[in-house]
């Protein structure tokens, strides 16, 4: 089946002499060095500075431990998937240290690597001007955001590239670009689960361009189950399981819980058009065509995952990026008029230059990173030594990274404890929203392997944890009370030391 969806004119046979000259290019090597030579330009911000968005501690913390020979979901736990984890315990492998500036590197290259797939594809179906559009609108539309969003390697950046590699494979029309595509789609669905909603559009393209329909679309299926599958080689799986999807569903269908949702979602909107006002045009330019069905159903699937928790990220729109493009270049070659794209490039241009220069502005200071974490962690490394655990009850995972003390009680953060999460209003009736589990998992590992430091920032009303004093949940206050004793109050944040022969908690501790 024909996939060329090019205008009337614009197939690559016809293309104007403009378009010829800059056909010389291509999709060959000095367009792609000219498309790296702009994703890292674009991403350059954060490879001078070590930390955008608190998550790149949570997974920073998660690779440490990794490094030091702990597993994922035992050892040291979040509600997130594997492989941007693993891919920072090989950055600290590799680099022997734990900055976070390679992982920034690495996403540029992602980047880089997204924007040339999504061009190659455009080439195909609407020639090379198309292609050039595709690119800019890639590189330029990731970096669109907030520093906090457009800059981090977090799990979103991360699964950029096997996303759109699923994406693109899914419609070379072969039984094997549909194992290929299955594969892509299980590796970002490792790396950001929400992925995962795109096993329908990729088995549709793979039925509606392949020659086998129904085995090519059963391929795609059957790889991405495989692929998502073999994470049990590398951690367990069971856990796993639960700590990526099922134990989940409060936090992803908790819209009672939100505050002001409705609102937040219209902002939400109203913020990404801002930075992806032209890709929007373009695709409304464009229109309907009946074989760009699979690619309106990955751009539901985007947005499916931005609106997922209702919480409206910024980065969740990166999940959305790849088919807006993929639908709106092609209309490119439609557009003769040279002022209208000139407009278009100033649109482009704009709030990408914006953001961008916004990027360079320190957020806590040089290194990006909370000011707070720094006299704390100079108080762990005196306490302790690197060999022993430490707790911190609260969202402040930098305190873990920097100090470089594993987590005891496995979690990186205690909010799967106390139901915490982002835009939910705070206080006990969040505790109804804990993770399953959690508590008991929490209790067991402080008990293996008892921290030698509890810092309680709950007192230190660190990120809202005033609401959530250990006093919530009586099985943490009886084993603080019984097994520590204060040694130090470092900007309201209690430092607790175990002592050195505890009493017995007794048979209620566990809860």
């Amino acid at each position: 089946m024909s996939t060329d969806l090019s205008p009337p004119g614009a197939s690559p046979q016809s293309e104007r002499p403009a378009t010829r000259r800059l056909a010389r290019w291509g999709v060959g090597l000095p367009f792609a060095l000219l498309v790296l030579a702009a994703a890292l330009v674009a991403r350059a911000p954060g490879f001078s500075r070590g930390l955008f968005d608190p998550d790149e501690a949570a997974i920073a913390t998660m690779g440490m431990v990794v490094q030091h020979g702990g597993v994922l979901y035992r050892d040291v736990i979040d509600r997130k998937p594997p492989l941007a984890p693993l891919l920072y315990a090989l950055s600290f492998w590799v680099t022997g240290s734990r900055k976070l500036e390679p992982l920034h590197v690495l996403a540029a290259l992602e980047l880089a690597g997204a924007a040339l797939l999504i061009a190659a594809e455009v080439r195909r179906r609407a020639g090379t001007r198309a292609a050039w559009w595709a690119a800019g609108l890639m590189v330029a539309g990731a970096v669109a955001f907030h520093p906090v969003d457009a800059q981090a390697a977090n799990y979103s950046h991360l699964a950029l590239l096997p996303g759109c590699g699923a994406i693109v494979a899914a419609r070379r029309g072969s039984t094997r670009s549909a194992a290929l595509a299955g594969v892509l789609l299980g590796l970002a669905t490792l790396t950001r689960q929400t992925w995962l909603i795109g096993v329908f559009p990729a088995a549709l393209a793979a039925w509606y361009h392949g020659g086998r329909r129904w085995r090519d679309a059963a391929v795609v299926v059957a790889t991405t189950a495989a692929t998502i599958l073999a994470i049990g080689v590398i951690v367990p799986f069971g856990p796993f399981v639960h700590w990526t999807f099922s134990g989940n569903g409060t936090l992803l269908f908790g819209f009672g819980h939100s505050q002001s949702p409705l609102r937040r979602a219209g902002e939400a909107i109203e913020y990404f058009l801002i930075g992806h006002v032209v890709v929007c045009l373009l695709v409304v330019r464009r229109g309907w065509h009946r074989e760009d069905l699979d690619l309106w159903l990955w751009l539901a699937a985007g947005l499916v995952a931005v609106a997922a928790g209702f919480r409206y990220f910024g980065h969740y729109w990166l999940q959305v990026l790849p088919p807006l493009v993929l639908l709106g270049a092609p209309a490119i070659a439609s557009v003769n008029a040279a002022w209208v794209r000139v407009g278009l490039v100033v649109l482009v241009a704009v709030p990408t230059v914006w953001y961008w220069q916004e990027a360079w502005a320190p957020i806590h200071g040089t290194s990006n990173i909370d000011r707070r974490a720094f006299p704390l962690v100079a108080e762990v490394r005196k306490l302790t030594s690197p060999n022993d655990r430490i707790t911190v009850w609260g969202s402040f995972p930098e305190i873990y990274w920097l100090s470089g003390r594993d987590p005891g009680g496995a979690f990186v953060l205690t909010d799967f404890l106390v139901g915490k999460t982002a835009f939910w209003s705070d206080g006990p009736q969040r505790l109804a929203d804990a993770t399953p589990g959690a508590l008991h998992t929490f209790l067991a590992s402080m008990e293996e392997h008892p921290p030698k430091l509890f810092l309680d920032t709950s007192t230190g009303a660190v990120r809202r944890y005033q609401y959530y004093p250990i006093t919530l949940i009586p099985a943490v206050h009886r084993l603080v009370v019984a097994h520590y004793h204060r040694v130090a109050r470092i900007d309201g944040v209690t430092i607790y030391e175990r002592d050195p022969h505890p009493a017995a908690p007794g048979p209620s501790a566990r809860g």
